[in-house]
Formats: structure tokens, sequence, C-alpha cells
């Protein structure tokens, strides 16, 4: 493996706050946009049934064959992160996502939705690679699990979007406008993270690189290959992420809860209308409104608790992580058990809450003991496999 000098702290140029927060707004926007995209299907699911005469099968089909296509490329695209200029990766990545969700709208077989969805993975699995790199580079260490927190809202507020307004406008105007409507956004937000600065990489860790080597030996072992040709030696960069202990533990964390708000995410809507006899409005609304409270809360509540207990705790971003699963998966299940509406909207809120507590803290342990430099591909990689073992595996 071929290494080079890690620059001195003098030639880093930092970003300025301006170029960090307009940056961050727009990977935010984005990231709602994404889940958006891809959860408007769940909305739609028994309009495009009845339309298109498909069965449960077949529709299960529709969100794994997502899943499966953005898990296998998630991790050829992060290497691809880590090689060229991030930004333009996930210009380009909005732009084939957005695309596929317009001509969604346009598909008048299964066949047709399996290939868009498909194309909608490709699309979706290099953004989350490429951002989460950005923002390690836009922001401090002190503030990442907060400021990740913030961006990981996204996540479930996407999906409240996509749920509630794509319920609403298929009951009114017919599913294929849902897709139309959230679509076009992609294409405004890709133009405007093209016209983005990108950061240095590693602008706000080479300072810490000496005394994080000094405490932490996991991320020392990291910064081992931090200069190294990812492309030619990915088969050891892979090796070397998965001798740093705290990256298996970060990999049980993602699957376990890729599995759990994945299921929620696609079914509930629909198990929804099903078990309290409701419109496909009215049931992707709820839906909606508790994937986008819940997540709202537990996700700032989870952030700021994270950098709180991080300062007092060197695994106190990780307590806060562990407590998230371990008190949401149990409530989630409590909640599918309930036949009464308000008090399973009551439990369900809660169960959204604790699960979203982990989202910050997990994506800034990531930034934690990951070089900079091989940060897309340590998130590819295990996007890849909680993808795999976690949601794919799900619906």
């Amino acid at each position: 493996m071929t290494t080079a000098t890690p620059p001195r702290q003098a030639d880093i140029v930092q970003p300025t706050r301006g170029q960090a927060r307009s940056a961050f707004a727009v990977l935010s926007i984005i990231n709602i946009l994404n889940y958006a995209d891809r959860s408007v299907l769940s909305a739609v699911l028994p309009k495009i049934k009845h339309d298109l005469v498909l069965n449960n099968t077949e529709l299960g089909l529709l969100a794994s064959s997502f899943l499966l296509i953005y898990a296998i490329t998630t991790l050829p695209l992060g290497v691809w992160a880590d090689r060229a200029s991030r930004k333009n990766i996930v210009a380009i990545c909005v732009t084939v996502w957005s695309f596929a969700t317009l001509l969604v709208g346009v598909a008048s077989n299964f066949l047709q939705l399996l290939g868009l969805r498909a194309i909608l993975g490709i699309g979706e699995a290099g953004y989350a690679p490429a951002s989460l790199s950005l923002l390690g580079d836009y922001f401090s260490k002190e503030h990442r699990a907060r400021v990740l927190a913030f961006w990981s809202i996204g996540n479930l507020i996407g999906t409240a979007i996509g749920l509630i307004l794509g319920g609403i406008i298929a009951d009114r105007l017919g599913w294929r406008w849902a897709f139309y409507v959230v679509g076009i956004p992609g294409l405004i937000a890709a133009f405007l993270i093209w016209r983005a600065t990108e950061p240095q990489r590693g602008a706000f860790d080479h300072a810490d690189t000496s005394q994080d080597d000094a405490d932490n030996g996991e991320t020392h072992s990291s910064s081992v290959i931090a200069h190294g040709s990812i492309g030619k030696d990915f088969w050891k960069v892979a090796l070397q992420l998965f001798h740093i202990r705290t990256y298996w533990i970060l990999l049980g964390a993602f699957i376990f809860s890729f599995f759990t708000i994945g299921s929620a995410s696609v079914w509930i809507p629909t198990f929804v209308g099903g078990a309290f006899h409701l419109s496909v409005a009215r049931a992707s609304t709820i839906s909606g409104c508790v994937l986008a409270g819940g997540s709202l809360v537990g996700t700032l509540l989870g952030g700021w608790l994270a950098d709180a207990l991080q300062r007092r705790r060197p695994e106190g971003r990780m307590i806060v992580a562990t407590f998230s699963l371990l008190a949401g998966a149990p409530l989630t299940l409590l909640a599918l058990s309930i036949h009464t509406l308000l008090p399973f909207i009551a439990v369900f809120t809660l169960a959204i809450i604790c699960l979203s507590l982990c989202l910050g803290p997990l994506n800034a342990v990531i930034q934690d003991v990951i070089a900079p430099k091989i940060r897309a591909t340590a998130i590819g990689l295990i996007l890849l496999l909680a993808h795999v073992f976690g949601d794919a595996a799900s619906p």
C-alpha cells in the first residue's frame, strides 16, 4: 500500500462558517428528498395494487429490490466518493434518482416499476457515503453528533412527507401524480449542491491526530490506512476497518436499527389503514405525522444527549445509541399488538422517539473512529451490510 505524508496543520484550509451552513442546509434538504422519493411508494401501495393488479408478494419485492440494489451499489459508490469530488457525486446521484422517481409515474406494469426502483436505488446509494463524508469535513469533531442529528432528521421527516403528501395526492389526483410532485425538487437541489464548495478532506481532524492516536488505539488503527490507494487496495482497507472493534459494534447497531425502522416505514401506512379501517389519505397522514414528530424529538434529543455525555465519558455516544435500540424495538412490537387507534399512536410515537435517538450518535462515531480519507468507503461498507441484513430483509 502506498503512503503519503499527512498535510501539516498550516496547510489545512477549513471551510468558512457560511460555507458549512449553506452546504449543511442543501445536504439536509436533499436528505429529506431522498427519503420522500423512496417512501412515497408506501403511501400509494393500495392504489398501485388495484390499478396494476399486483399481489402482496410483488409489492414486497418493489421495496426489497430497491433496498438490495441500494445496498449492493453503496459500497462502490462510497469508494468512488473517497477518490473524487463528493459534491459532484451527490449532484449526479440526486439527478439520477429524481428522474427515476418521475418515470415511476408513467410505469404501466410490475417489471417497469421494478426496474425504476432499481435505478432509484443506484441513485440514492451514493448519497449517504458522500454527504456524511462532506459533513465530517465541514464541522469539527465536538459538534458532529448534533450536526449529524439534525441531518438525520431528514430520514424520517422525508419519509413522513412522502407518506402524507403521497397519500393526499393519490386520493385527489391519482397515484402517478405523487411521483411527479416529489421528483421535481430533486433536480433543483442537484444544481445547488453542484455549486457548493468542496471542503478539504480532514479539515477539522489533523489538529487532533496526535492526541487521538495517544488516547484511542482504534483511531490509530484507522489512521494507518488514511492515505492509501482506495481503489487498488480496497480489500486491505476493508480488513483494517474490521480490525477496529468499534466498527463491528456500529455494524450491529446499524443492522438492528435498519431492520426495525425499515419494516415500520414501509408497511405502517398499510397496517394502519387495514387494522383501523382508514382511507389511504388518513392512514398515510397519521403514519407520516407519527414518524415525523417522533423522529424530530428523538433525533434532536439523541444528538444533544450524545454530545453532552461524550464530554463526560468516551463511550457516551454509544451509550445513547444502545439505549435507543434496546428501548425502541420492544415498544414497536407493543404498538403493533394494540387494536385501538389512539393508544397505538401514543405507543408507536414513543417507539419512534426511542429508535431515533441513535441516528446522530451512530453517524458521529463513524466520523470519530475512521480516518478522513476512507470515511466514505467505511460508510459505504457498513451501509451495504446493514441494508442486506437489515431493512432489505425486513419487508
